[in-house]
């Protein structure tokens, strides 16, 4: 099986590319979606391994770190919501 379908098949993976469609996220809040800082920590780390998801730090107060999806994201996620589409019950 292909690693990116193993990714995906991870607790928060799908999740967390749903949340930054159109949108940056800090950290904490995704942390929130996902519930757990261990498991939030290694789906970020994963999909920005993949080229998914880029990590930035901000120059705000107390340097939060955002995270955005690229491009290659973009096109991951349509690809999960098209294969959602199809073989919805």
């Amino acid at each position: 099986m292909s690693k990116i379908f193993k990714l995906l098949a991870q607790k928060g993976a799908v999740e967390i590319l749903e949340k930054l469609d159109g949108k940056a996220m800090k950290y904490k809040e995704i942390e929130e979606i996902v519930g757990n800082p261990s498991t939030t920590s290694r789906r970020l780390s994963s999909l920005e391994e993949f080229g998914a998801v880029e990590r930035k730090v901000s120059s705000e107060k107390y340097r939060p770190v955002y995270y955005a999806l690229t491009e290659e994201g973009k096109e991951l996620l349509s690809i999960v919501r098209e294969i959602s589409e199809k073989y919805k019950p």
